[in-house]
């Protein structure tokens, strides 16, 4: 199923008068405009900002591809699940259509945080990242866990399993020697994190930098996956990484950490849960290092242009990781 731009803005309209009708609205008084969109061989998502009476304004969702109804019916029951305890720190979900994969949303005035941070130097990124983990914390805090004796043993494990496949040749992995170099370090870590406590909550599921959006004064989460509840380096380890990968001047982090110490100590004064030592966030950043490497196509030829960057980055942070 392939589908043009037009297309895919003609097919997220047509949903509207349905949703317009769940929400009370009268579809023709709404007037449609781009404000995303995603196509490729996987994916297939636009976002339309509707601008009505009053100056309300909306976003309409539509995921034509993949046709997922039960992931997509996931990702809408997180995000009402925050929405009940904690809805200042979302956009309302105002109507869905779960069999369509549709929904309409408030409009937020906001960028993504990747946009913030890229080309900002350092003391503004680290202060970007104190606001990100002040939206952590409340989102943390609104769907608890509890304290909890940290096992690095499952993330070593699954580790493990990754790098057995590979030298079984059940799996590629690009520059596998140089890969399985790291991989051994990271396992040979392991006992530096027994006997520690850090702290579960419900987790986002997908947190990247884009799925967190900022204004001058406010920030607020979207695209919820339905995470579990597990230790909060997790999450911490999706966004933190993923900003240190494109964004984080590598010259500042020192050999064998992650994230320069100004930006790490940034984004804990505002998280405030557990602190930089924490053993699930030092343990899951670096596995998450290595997710990404494994994560990516092993060959160049089968790269994006986006993701030849994001390896060549990748790589170069692993050499500060890792050595």
């Amino acid at each position: 199923m392939e589908m043009r731009g037009g297309d895919l803005e003609a097919a997220a309209l047509a949903l509207w008068p349905d949703l317009a009708r769940e929400m009370g609205e009268k579809a023709g008084l709404w007037r449609a405009a781009p404000l995303a969109r995603r196509e490729d061989a996987r994916v297939a998502r636009v976002l339309l900002r509707l601008d009505g009476p009053e100056g309300r304004r909306l976003v309409l969702k539509h995921q034509a591809l993949p046709l997922a109804p039960d992931k997509f019916a996931d990702g809408i029951a997180a995000h009402m699940a925050v929405q009940e305890v904690w809805p200042e720190g979302l956009p309302l979900m105002r109507s869905v259509d779960l069999a369509r994969q549709a929904c309409v949303m408030d409009y937020l005035p906001a960028r993504p945080l990747s946009v913030l941070l890229d080309g900002a130097p350092l003391a503004d990124q680290a202060a970007l990242l104190r606001r990100a983990g002040a939206w952590m914390a409340g989102f943390h805090r609104a769907l608890p866990g509890e304290a909890r004796v940290f096992q690095p043993k499952f993330t070593i494990r699954f580790l493990r399993s990754v790098m057995g496949e590979l030298r079984a040749g059940d799996r590629q992995v690009a520059e596998p020697e140089r890969f399985l170099a790291c991989a051994e370090a990271l396992c040979a870590m392991q006992p530096r994190f027994e006997g520690q406590e850090t702290v579960t909550a419900q987790t986002h599921g997908d947190l990247h930098q884009r799925n967190l959006v900022l204004d001058e004064t406010r920030c607020w989460g979207v695209d919820f996956a339905g995470g579990r509840v597990v230790p909060v380096g997790h999450d911490i380890a999706r966004l933190l990484t993923d900003y240190a990968i494109l964004h984080a001047p590598k010259e500042a982090i020192p050999a064998g950490h992650v994230l320069p110490p100004e930006a790490l100590a940034g984004f804990i004064e505002g998280y405030g849960l557990v602190g930089p030592d924490d053993p699930s966030v030092q343990l899951l950043l670096r596995n998450r290092v290595l997710a990404e490497w494994w994560g990516l196509p092993s060959r160049e030829a089968e790269r994006s242009r986006a993701q030849v960057r994001r390896f060549a980055r990748l790589t170069a942070l692993a050499e500060r990781v890792f050595g």
